[in-house]
């Protein structure tokens, strides 16, 4: 017969019947189902049965029947019951078994493999074994449309193969026109593939986990991305995540996937100090992980994770994320219902909320680094570098699209006074008041900043002028509206001066945006505080001579004074312009000292009640450092220490009043900057 066949058997001599005893031959054992044949003491495995003619051939098949064995006849497959078994015989041909169990298998257990052969439509035709607790073997439905199909056609087709399928693997074989499948129980493999499975989804996991925390450095992004990695990886109901505030003492949601609106509502901020409303809070008490087989069999999810789930929810477990005993986060991973991986990917929950923590850990330490250096310490507002890269940036963005943007610039009202009469926390406390009023008044995409001492800049997107102005007399009246106090109970106005500039109405670039709010600054002082100015039209290239401080430093002087100061500012711009390039002045240093070679004559001349007003008013505040020291010889201890333009503008002045102090009195005056004017006189 085609196929695979039992070895033929060999080396014995069949006489008669009688002559050799039956057991010889063949028997049944005592259940009367398996046929064992008995060989001789000699094997020859390529020598067929041999019978000497025909009439022992219907002999052999005589006492088969009698022994209730049956045999089928070349030709009549048809008659097929049981488990063919093959016998060849010498001179060709073959003796054809029909045993109800296949006979060399049967002595093996038949909870371990078992057979079936299908017919040419894929029924069972028989089966024995293990093959007779497979619903589709059992011949009620064809195999060609169950699992194995493709095994099935395919050995019908000639083609021997094999296949693993729900904890048993499948052999098949032609045999004839019939399919014959051998299964085997295949526990060990199942428990193989399940291992391999359960390490891959965890390798898998960790992986794209570890991709999401190395893509993220601060603690929102980082956040969002885990959640959706962990719940995408491990096909989760639900994950959510929350992250401790160290100073509130609370744990704030920072990322949820799979979860309601009004889940997250309710558990967007939980105690992290011994609370005990839900799992995560109690995990976050105790620091130790909690697991639920079902969220609807316990008293602290039943009302919430069994609820808020998208998905139908299952098992649950929650973890701490914590780093040297102290409480970084919480994490809590909800299963779906009927999930079989769920209890086996507990390792993999636990590493990851190990990896997670370590992550969110160092995303707070870079926040709080960024937070230092972007951040003023006293407001908590932008710092001046983070406003300038703001400004920057909006402003690419304004060109590009061609939208506008407002810059203030903001100076609190007579803050020397709160500092001198009241103290220096009060002028802190003061400024922190005023950081906390703008904030209230910004939009999300708006920033405040504090530029420096007591001035403020608000950088407002997208706005226009009116808009701005708008916004800016919103700003004033809030913090006109401040209640203060001072220590002896005294009830003190705080008021703000406002200058407006916009983009690209008044200038296009950073510097020119400020300079014009500086202006309008300016101006709304010398209108009596606690007002606000819109620089109105184009702001040209600022004279060289410098143009914020002069434009402040006017009112104090008589229009004799003016022009005697422009008549000299003129006559020194080109050594103002030497010096400038000769020491590496920048900008502002330059303006600074054109400013001091303005005023510097009438500040000497001022009575000493006047010069106390200058001294107090905030148009002198930069220049009154070199101012005081104007006088002071560089050949003393006190004069070689003097800030740099002081002694520059000693020189200069002397070149104004009298150069041929500059050679007779040469120990007055900084040798570096005398040698540098020096030089441009020789030069003229």
């Amino acid at each position: 017969m085609p196929g695979e066949r039992i070895r033929p058997l060999a080396g014995v001599e069949l006489l008669k019947p009688e002559a050799l005893p039956l057991k010889r031959i063949l028997f049944l054992n005592v259940t009367g189902y398996v046929v064992r044949w008995l060989t001789s003491s000699s094997w020859n495995s390529d020598k067929p049965l041999g019978l000497s003619n025909k009439k022992n051939y219907y002999k052999l098949v005589a006492l088969l029947q009698q022994l209730g064995v049956r045999t089928l006849a070349d030709g009549r497959e048809d008659r097929r019951t049981g488990f063919p078994f093959a016998i060849l015989l010498e001179g060709g041909g073959e003796l054809v078994l029909d045993l109800p169990y296949p006979g060399i298998l049967a002595s093996l257990s038949p909870s371990m493999l078992g057979v079936a052969i299908l017919d040419g439509l894929g029924f069972a035709r028989t089966s024995w074994g293990l093959a007779k607790r497979v619903s589709f073997l059992k011949g009620h439905e064809s195999v060609f449309q169950s699992p194995i199909a493709g095994l099935a056609e395919s050995a019908a087709e000639g083609v021997q193969g094999s296949v693993y399928y729900d904890g048993c693997r499948y052999f098949s074989a032609a045999l004839g026109s019939d399919v014959l499948v051998l299964v085997i129980n295949a526990s060990e493999e199942r428990h193989a593939r399940k291992q391999a499975s359960r390490s891959w989804r965890m390798a898998n996991s960790l992986k794209r986990l570890g991709k999401a925390l190395t893509m993220n450095q601060t603690l929102q992004p980082l956040a969002v991305a885990s959640a959706h990695e962990l719940a995408s990886s491990a096909e989760l109901a639900a994950v959510l995540l929350w992250t401790v505030k160290p100073a509130e003492g609370i744990l704030e949601l920072a990322a949820s996937v799979g979860a309601s609106r009004l889940g997250t509502s309710a558990l967007s901020r939980l105690s992290a100090n011994g609370g005990s409303s839900c799992a995560a809070e109690l995990v976050a008490a105790n620091h130790q992980a909690f697991h639920q087989s079902s969220v609807v069999d316990h008293l602290l999810t039943a009302n919430l994770e069994a609820k808020f789930c998208y998905l139908k929810p299952g098992p649950l477990s929650v973890h701490p994320l914590v780093i040297s005993d102290r409480l970084v986060g919480v994490l809590e991973l909800v299963g779906r219902e009927g999930d079989p991986y769920f209890e086996d990917n507990r390792e993999l929950f636990e590493t990851a909320a190990e990896h997670l923590a370590l992550a969110l850990n160092s995303a707070a330490l870079f926040e709080e680094l960024e937070t230092l250096a972007s951040r003023d310490p006293l407001t908590g507002l932008a710092n001046h570098r983070a406003m300038h890269d703001f400004l920057n940036q909006r402003l690419t963005e304004a060109k590009r699209t061609g939208h506008e943007l407002g810059l203030l610039m903001i100076d609190v009202d007579h803050f020397r006074s709160f500092n001198e009469e009241e103290g220096h926390d009060a002028g802190d406390e003061v400024l922190r008041l005023v950081a906390e009023a703008l904030k209230s008044c910004l939009r999300p995409y708006d920033l405040a900043a504090r530029y420096g001492g007591e001035e403020f800049t608000v950088v407002m997107p997208g706005t226009s002028g009116s808009g701005m102005r708008a916004a800016a007399e919103r700003m004033r009246a809030k913090i006109a509206g401040i209640p203060y106090f001072t220590r002896s109970g005294r009830d003190r106005s705080v008021t703000v001066s406002i200058g407006c500039a916009t983009c690209p109405e008044t200038a296009d670039d950073a510097a020119g945006l400020i300079k014009a709010a500086d202006l309008a600054l300016y101006k709304a002082k010398r209108q009596g505080r606690d007002c606000v100015v819109t620089f109105l039209g184009k702001l040209d290239e600022l004279p060289r001579t410098g143009g914020v401080i002069l434009e402040g430093l006017d009112a104090w002087l008589t229009s004799e004074q003016v022009e005697a100061a422009q008549a000299r500012l003129d006559r020194l711009s080109p050594e103002i312009d030497r010096l400038t390039s000769s020491l590496h002045l920048s900008d502002s240093q330059r303006e600074i000292l054109a400013a001091l070679v303005y005023v510097a004559p009438a500040y000497a001349s001022a009575g000493q009640d006047q010069r106390a007003e200058m001294d107090r008013a905030e148009e002198f505040r930069v220049l009154i450092p070199s101012l005081n020291a104007m006088g002071a010889r560089f050949d003393s201890h006190g004069g070689q220490k003097s800030p740099l333009l002081a002694r520059a503008l000693a020189v200069l002045l002397a070149v104004a009043d009298d150069p041929r102090m500059l050679t007779s009195d040469g120990g007055r005056f900084d040798p570096e900057i005398l040698a540098i004017v020096l030089e441009i006189d020789a030069a003229a």
